[in-house]
């Protein structure tokens, strides 16, 4: 009887789930690894109902997290969390992944499924002041839109331009005293969202600047103080807390520290360090594939994460079948 080829999967969110249970009705053994405690990637922070994925409406991310992790567990596929990887040696068909815990795992191919982290931060650690604002009154990412209820009647900055950006401000300037929206170039956000904050701003219950730049914070009894670069000019706003939406970078930083300069001369990544890959999920590097939003900056989300780790699982499948 043929052993079954191991396929390592770096990440355990919704890409890298989908294509573990995909290699496992397959016939391949996944074996998915990731550095945080828990298995569901971003899903986790995700506070609202996503109404995006079909079948699934009015769940959170969190419970949709729950539902991926269960269903691979349910297909016997085993998830690793809270383990680095350290090294990866061999070639194709015959890699050795070794991992922080000294464990080393023969495999196949690798799959790079670990998605993207939110910009924290350092967004403002330029900022005069910024490091000594209570760490209580800065949300970033995710974190802006946990408890959006206890924000009623504050006076709050939001920094960012882009669909999360907007979303939190449609849904604070209702019951927010005040909504200050600063973006440092042309709002990038969807139609409907742009519309929707549009109609707060003509009712007063929101503002919004661009180009903006913070320059400089400070806490003081009127609240915290920030000074803004709006245009040609500068502008004092007083606020109660401030959220930083300023958009995602993609987790492929590590893969430098892990590749041999053989494999990191094969792979190759864009201007903002997604990985790029054929349209069913080939790396440059044989035996390397890609899915999710690692390797898509252009629509990032569950859904495409979901179709993109089932085709980079097909073709690792069709790709076996020719070595």
């Amino acid at each position: 009887m043929t052993a079954k080829q191991c396929i390592a999967i770096l990440g355990a969110g919704p890409a890298g789930l989908s294509a573990a249970l995909w290699l496992s009705n397959l016939g391949f053994e996944p074996r998915v690894i990731d550095t945080a405690e828990r298995a569901g990637g971003l899903q986790n922070l995700n506070f609202l109902a996503n109404d995006w994925v079909l079948g699934q409406s009015g769940q959170t991310g969190p419970a949709l997290a729950a539902r991926f992790v269960a269903h691979a567990a349910s297909a016997g596929v085993p998830v690793l969390t809270n383990v680095r990887p350290e090294r990866l040696k061999g070639t194709s068909g015959a890699f050795r992944l070794r991992l922080c815990d000294d464990q080393a795992i023969p495999c196949s191919a690798v799959l790079i499924a670990t998605g993207t982290r939110y910009r924290a931060e350092e967004v403002l650690a330029d900022v005069e002041g910024a490091a000594n604002i209570a760490a209580a009154r800065i949300a970033y990412g995710p974190y802006a839109f946990a408890d959006l209820g206890t924000q009623a009647g504050k006076r709050i900055l939001i920094i960012g331009g882009g669909d999360n950006a907007y979303e939190n401000a449609r849904l604070l300037a209702p019951v927010a005293a005040q909504v200050h929206l600063a973006s440092r170039s042309r709002p990038r956000a969807q139609q409907g969202l742009a519309a929707a904050v549009a109609a707060e701003v003509a009712a007063g219950r929101c503002r919004v600047l661009h180009p903006a730049a913070v320059k400089a914070i400070s806490e003081s009894r009127a609240g915290i103080e920030v000074t803004l670069a709006v245009a040609d000019r500068t502008e004092c706003i007083a606020v109660d807390r401030i959220h930083v939406l300023a958009g995602y970078e993609p987790n492929t930083a590590f893969l430098a520290e892990i590749l041999p300069s053989e494999l990191r001369a094969a792979l190759h990544c864009d201007a903002q360090g997604y990985l790029v890959v054929d349209a069913a999920g080939r790396s440059g590097a044989p035996g390397i594939y890609a899915a999710g939003d690692v390797c898509n900056p252009r629509f990032p989300s569950v859904v495409s994460a979901i179709a993109q780790g089932a085709m980079a699982a097909k073709t690792i499948e069709m790709d076996s079948r020719t070595t």
